[in-house]
Order: structure tokens, then C-alpha cells, then sequence
């Protein structure tokens, strides 16, 4: 559900070119596609119990996709949790060691 397509915005300003004639300079915005968060279609969907009140995240049934857990949720008039997996992979190649994040596949 990436989208990469490109919405043009006019910025108001004209610019005349070698030959006398006007031009409109337009500006294109590209939407922030699905790639440049975190999510990576890996992440898993779960209702959550309804009735459940102590403040501790409780999963009740998993369902196949986020559509499917919005309507869901929506028809049950509860919440649903996306859950993603990650592993800490260490880099020690630079000065500063870092710790990165690597996507598990889940199922």
C-alpha cells in the first residue's frame, strides 16, 4: 500500500522566459509513503479483550490485516494492537558502536 504518486501545488510565482512569455512555476509534493515509517507489512493485528480495565494490554483473537482490525474493532466496539517483531543487531564498524533494529518474519 505504498503510494508514490505526486500532487502539484502551485506556488503563485510567474517567471518569464527568453522569449517574453510567462510560465507558472509549480512545486511537486510527494506523499510520505508507508516505506518511510517503521512499518514494513510485517506487523501483526490483534483485538483486544473486551471488558478489560486494569490498564494491561491484553490480546484477544489475531486477524489476518489491519483492514480486517479496524472493522473488526469498529463492529465489537473494542481496540486493536499492531504488534511488530524486531531483533538488536550491534554495529561496530564506525567510532560509536550503535545497536540497530532488524525486522523479525513473524509467521
Amino acid at each position: 500500500m505504498t503510494s508514490t504518486t505526486a500532487d502539484t501545488v502551485p506556488t503563485g510565482k510567474a517567471t518569464r522566459t527568453d522569449g517574453g512569455t510567462e510560465t507558472t512555476v509549480t512545486r511537486t509534493r510527494r506523499s510520505r509513503t508507508i516505506a518511510d515509517e517503521e512499518t514494513s507489512g510485517k506487523a501483526r493485528y490483534f483485538l483486544a479483550k473486551a471488558n478489560h480495565t486494569d490498564g494491561t494490554p491484553a490480546l484477544d483473537r489475531e486477524v489476518t490485516s489491519e483492514g480486517e482490525a479496524l472493522v473488526e474493532a469498529l463492529r465489537l466496539g473494542v481496540t486493536y494492537y499492531e504488534v511488530q517483531e524486531f531483533r538488536v543487531v550491534p554495529d561496530f564498524a564506525g567510532r560509536k558502536p550503535q545497536l540497530n533494529k532488524e525486522t523479525v518474519n513473524g509467521k
